[in-house]
């Protein structure tokens, strides 16, 4: 596995513009995938005797989405990037998450989810708050009240719009913004990398979304990354997480909009391994 995708990220340093065919966030040869229960759960875990960090990503994108963080991380920890199925209740989330880990005989992990990602990754730590070392929350909202201003994110729309509508819907609004590197991934996701099924679970746990109870996680465990210039989450929403968890550490970017894992990596990474290689604030 380890070769597998040392292989796919000598790709991504001889091709850092993606424009051709092969992307670097295609890394099909190293995705596995879990039976739990009903449902397949994709990851793809680069292995080795260190540090865990599971990485789970927002509504759109696959356990592909922390291509980066695969890349320049793995040498440093064991990235397990969790693409998780067309389930839209957080509790079977954690469920099935904390079911992949004993799968990959894993008992402790730090734990990152971004944006959906981040919302349900708090439910896991309500339930299995003993597995989780760090918990970051990144980008992500406790109520999902001031996003309902987006008319994509409007509850009625969501539950009346099929997902192959629902998809090609996000897939041209994507598809009107300037050209860069993030547009390219998303529409590569909204073209069918990432199901319509899948896209659509995750949209319908957005709206249906409540708070999360009081986490048994201390809050000194726990890293709020957020963005200055997300223009998905308000700044409300940010605040609203900031006033959940008061005695969190928080790591604004000023740069990395509702991505920062992809538009602003370096500074995301840093965020990771300083708080991961410094086992005195765990």
């Amino acid at each position: 596995m380890e070769a597998l995708i040392a292989r796919a990220c000598t790709r991504m340093s001889r091709n850092p513009s993606p424009v051709t065919a092969e992307q670097p966030w295609h890394l099909d040869a190293a995705i596995r995938s879990a039976r739990i229960g009903a449902h397949d759960w994709p990851y793809i875990d680069t292995g080795g005797n260190r540090p865990a960090l599971v990485m789970l990503p927002g509504s759109v994108g696959t356990c592909e989405m922390f291509f980066k963080q695969i890349a320049s991380l793995r040498d440093r920890l064991r990235i397990i990037s969790v693409g998780y199925p067309a389930e839209p209740d957080p509790a079977t989330l954690a469920a099935g998450l904390a079911a992949l880990m004993d799968t990959l005989n894993l008992s402790t992990a730090s734990v990152l989810g971004s944006s959906f990602g981040g919302y349900w990754a708090q439910f896991f730590a309500l339930r299995h708050a003993e597995r989780v070392e760090t918990l970051f929350l990144g980008n992500i909202f406790v109520t999902p009240d001031e996003l309902f201003a987006n008319p994509l994110f409007a509850p009625d729309f969501v539950r009346a719009t099929a997902a192959a509508d629902l998809q090609a819907t996000w897939r041209g609004r994507v598809a009107q913004a300037p050209d860069s590197e993030l547009k390219r991934i998303q529409l590569d996701m909204l073209d069918g990398r990432q199901s319509a099924e899948n896209l659509r679970a995750r949209f319908l746990g957005v709206i249906g979304a409540t708070l999360c109870p009081p986490l048994p996680v201390p809050q000194q465990r726990i890293v709020i990354v957020d963005c200055a210039d997300d223009p998905i989450i308000p700044p409300a929403s940010r605040q609203a997480v900031r006033d959940r968890y008061p005695q969190a550490e928080v790591a604004t970017l000023p740069t990395g909009g509702h991505y920062p894992h992809i538009l602003n990596p370096d500074a995301y990474d840093a965020v990771i391994v300083r708080r991961l290689t410094n086992r005195s604030t765990a």
